[in-house]
């Protein structure tokens, strides 16, 4: 499956929980300056940061506990609207729930607070590609391509839309840059053989 080859952030392809460890290792100190006890000491909370939430957020999804992740991504676009994992997090989330339309709007929300932000522009060009829409899709390739076209991840996503497309010539010399040359020929052939279930104009 195509889609499967390119990243969403960590979309749908497998996510792996992070575990952190807290403690320090190896580590004394003779400072006499007291600190605060931490939380499980009895001591505040601190407010959790952006990536905590970004991170406990991508590990409910990974559990199938979208609702509760969901939840976390509002409070996320409440709190933090100008952190970029906002709406990375948001999108992947929605596409794990089969909300691929709400997961466009989500980064489109994105893109009005970072115009032009190839991430955003590159994620939203895949959900258009999950929903079978290649005009669409390529216009948003072409654009995170245009804004950094030595990102390898952009490069292979506009090689593929202009192999679905038909134009091989221009896909096998996008892809002949971060591939090697089996893997472009195969993907020519998949690109190929996957044309029927696109939309192209």
């Amino acid at each position: 499956m195509i889609a499967h080859q390119l990243r969403l952030g960590l979309a749908a392809c497998g996510l792996v929980a992070a575990m952190l460890i807290l403690s320090p290792l190896g580590c004394e100190t003779t400072s006499q300056v007291p600190s605060e006890p931490d939380w499980f000491e009895g001591g505040t909370m601190k407010p959790a940061s952006p990536e905590t939430l970004q991170l406990t957020a991508r590990v409910l999804a990974a559990k199938g506990d979208t609702a509760r992740a969901g939840y976390i991504l509002d409070r996320m676009l409440q709190e933090f609207p100008n952190y970029l994992g906002t709406y990375t997090e948001g999108a992947e989330v929605l596409l794990i729930d089969g909300r691929n339309a709400e997961a466009i709007k989500w980064l489109n929300r994105g893109l009005e607070r970072f115009p032009n932000q190839p991430i955003l522009v590159n994620n939203r060009g895949m959900c258009h590609l999950l929903a079978a829409d290649l005009p669409a899709a390529t216009v948003d390739f072409n654009a995170a391509y245009a804004i950094d076209p030595n990102d390898a991840e952009y490069v292979a996503n506009l090689a593929l839309v202009k192999a679905i497309a038909g134009d091989e010539t221009a896909a096998k010399e996008l892809w002949s840059r971060v591939l090697p040359e089996t893997e472009v020929q195969r993907n020519i052939e998949i690109a190929t053989k996957s044309r029927p279930n696109f939309s192209i104009k």
